[in-house]
């Protein structure tokens, strides 16, 4: 296997950063995943918050059967903080570092293999 297919590998399905750190960019790889790590458990935070917030309400309008598309499109944007935005900026860091790794990764897997032929 091609060093630059590895490193996609590594960044791109087992976590962002972790190619860095195979070719040894070892800050970068610990900067990434660091990153990428916060922006995850802010997302899982922040929905964990909105669906436990809006379990109880919804419980009662499933009991008294009641429940509408409109009634869980309130219910839902009344739960939780101000809107989406935390949760919106939180998920596109995470997908960008996820892109940016894995591109980073291709290149350095292709320039070690130049410097190999060499």
């Amino acid at each position: 296997m091609k060093q630059s297919t590895k490193g996609v590998f590594l960044s791109g399905l087992c976590y962002p950063g972790t190619g860095q750190i195979f070719f040894g960019r070892i800050y970068l790889g610990l900067g990434i995943i660091t990153v990428s790590t916060i922006a995850l458990l802010v997302f899982i935070y922040r929905i964990t918050i909105r669906i436990y917030r809006s379990l109880d309400p919804l419980v009662e309008m499933l009991t008294t059967q009641s429940l509408t598309f409109q009634k869980i499109k309130i219910l839902f944007s009344q739960t939780g903080y101000a809107g989406w935005d935390l949760e919106l900026i939180s998920l596109i860091v995470f997908v960008f570092c996820w892109v940016a790794s894995s591109v980073h990764a291709y290149y350095l897997g292709k320039n070690a293999s130049r410097s190999e032929h060499r």
